[in-house]
């Protein structure tokens, strides 16, 4: 089969259920550090790379990024996928899609999971992470497909904003009603919403 399409997904929030582990482990990563966060600009900046999270809760200390993986691979044994992603990965790779996982996350940690999937992308293979285009231009290339056949699934608008910039499909995965691909991942939504946008 001749690979012409890509799938680009987010980690966090979108195929793997980790918002409430990440929250956590940020706020004992700040408070390890003597720092005041407030768990609802962290629950908005996850996603984002570590460095202008750190940013944002007015920190400087890089090592506070590392604290708080330190923190979140605690949980590694209660992170779950969501229900349909490895139906989904089958489905698309039936379709002649290639698919590329890209995150803010390390790639330590990325590791750590057994992903059936073509490419990852994470903040140690870039220089500038989301929402910079480079991670996705990265993904895209080692698929081998090109942007306007790529379809980047996200839960924030840090997915978002590089995907519509290069011109890819964007799905929001945190509107189910208005998106074509709610989370958990839905196969039957992705045959209707995505398929008949591709030549």
């Amino acid at each position: 089969m001749i690979v012409k399409h890509g799938a680009i997904f987010d980690l966090d929030g979108t195929i793997l259920d980790s918002m409430d582990y990440r929250i956590k482990s940020w706020n004992k990563a700040f408070k390890d550090f003597g720092i005041e966060s407030d768990p609802e600009i962290i629950k908005l900046m996850i996603g984002y790379p570590g460095s202008m999270l750190i940013k944002a809760m007015h920190a400087r200390d890089p090592d506070i990024e590392k604290r708080e993986e330190k923190y979140f691979s605690t949980y590694f044994n209660d992170l779950k996928f969501f229900d349909d992603v490895d139906e989904t990965f089958k489905f698309l790779k039936e379709h002649g899609f290639k698919i590329a996982v890209v995150t803010s996350s390390r790639r330590e940690m990325l590791n750590k999971f057994k992903l059936n999937v073509d490419v990852t992308v994470t903040m140690d293979d870039v220089i500038h992470g989301k929402p910079d285009t480079e991670p996705y231009l990265k993904a895209i290339k080692l698929m081998g497909v090109e942007p306007q056949n790529t379809v980047v699934i996200g839960d924030i608008d840090n997915d978002l904003i590089p995907s519509r910039a290069l011109d890819c499909l964007s799905v929001d995965g945190s509107m189910p009603a208005a998106g074509i691909l709610p989370c958990p991942v839905n196969v039957g939504l992705l045959l209707q919403g995505v398929l008949p946008h591709f030549p």
